[in-house]
């Protein structure tokens, strides 16, 4: 198993240092004293923690990162639980569609797993510190893009940034999706104006799912608790914020409200993916970028921007006049 040695840093940058003892991946740390960012350059550049400094990781995190830390890149291979926090490529439908690698998968058209160039292979780490960092994968053979990742971290906000580049001789249609895994348990709050046309719910095992109707009601969603079910709800939000209460915080994410008619129709600009197992399930929070169409050297990029504050509220009434009080509300 490979190990990584400490890097040689001046004193005010040791915090960035790589693998220390057992730790199999090399972790970097963006922090302050508002907030505590934990990446890998492995596994895609995915993101390993994220909280108020001195409190619980609020981000759901697979034991395979431990157990697996060197996934076989291939693509024939298979998927690796490690969850955290991960940018995928949609649509999902068109994975698989347009490579030449693996025809079984195309021609099936497979949905899953997801592109091992962009979730699995080693980042290039152009630079970190305290406040930043900025990463670049190489470019897929999947999907033809080339990713770059950037992290900064400012007062109470920390912005992710993810650039893609087309580099293929052809003009290729994809988005980017950011995805987002945090404890199945977590209280979500997405902004609906409209539940009825504005929700699309999908399940997939256990009890069925539905919107939890407290929620609907106020003007906000998230699934409604009890048995073990796994379920994916598709939403138009009514506003650019998702809010998650776990692990004693309440976590944001805020990223550019977009019209429907530019997010790819099989998709829902937010999406909440849940297995409530309890223990081994998890809960996604998804969001999509426009769909575009990229000449040969084109570019796009999507913005999310995370916060998070210690929190104690439980129950809706609580929570809500919590989310009011940082500036989250329903957009009238």
């Amino acid at each position: 198993m490979k190990r990584f040695a400490a890097l040689l840093l001046p004193a005010g940058l040791l915090f960035a240092g790589a693998c220390l003892g057992d730790d199999p991946v090399e972790r970097h740390v963006l922090q302050n004293d508002q907030l505590r960012f934990e990446f890998t350059p492995q596994l895609g550049g995915r993101g390993l923690a994220f909280s108020v400094p001195g409190l619980a990781n609020l981000l759901k995190v697979g034991e395979a990162v431990r157990t697996e830390p060197e996934p076989l890149l291939s693509a024939g291979g298979r998927n690796y639980p490690y969850l955290g926090h991960i940018v995928w490529v949609g649509p999902q439908g068109d994975w698989w569609r347009r490579q030449t690698l693996n025809t079984e998968r195309r021609v099936a058209g497979a949905v899953w797993p997801p592109d091992p160039w962009t979730v699995l292979v080693g980042a290039e780490l152009i630079r970190a510190d305290r406040a930043a960092a900025e990463l670049r994968l190489p470019a897929s053979p999947v999907t033809g893009l080339r990713l770059t990742k950037r992290f900064s971290l400012e007062g109470a906000v920390l912005t992710h940034e993810v650039e893609a580049v087309n580099t293929r001789g052809e003009s290729v249609t994809w988005n980017l999706w950011f995805n987002t895994r945090v404890d199945p348990g977590a209280r979500v709050y997405v902004p609906v104006r409209e539940p009825r046309q504005d929700i699309r719910i999908e399940t997939f095992e256990g009890d069925p799912a539905t919107p939890d109707p407290q929620r609907s009601r106020a003007g906000f969603f998230d699934f409604a608790r009890g048995g073990v079910f796994s379920a994916k709800a598709f939403i138009q939000p009514s506003a650019g914020w998702i809010a998650a209460f776990s692990q004693g915080q309440l976590f944001v994410i805020e990223f550019e409200l977009q019209p429907r008619r530019v997010i790819h129709p099989d998709h829902g600009q937010v999406e909440l993916y849940i297995d409530s197992t309890p223990d081994s399930g998890l809960l996604e929070l998804e969001v999509h970028a426009p769909l575009r169409t990229l000449p040969p050297g084109g570019r796009m990029g999507a913005v999310e921007r995370w916060r998070a504050w210690p929190s104690t509220a439980k129950g809706f009434a609580a929570q809500r006049r919590e989310l009011e009080r940082h500036g989250y509300a329903l957009s009238e």
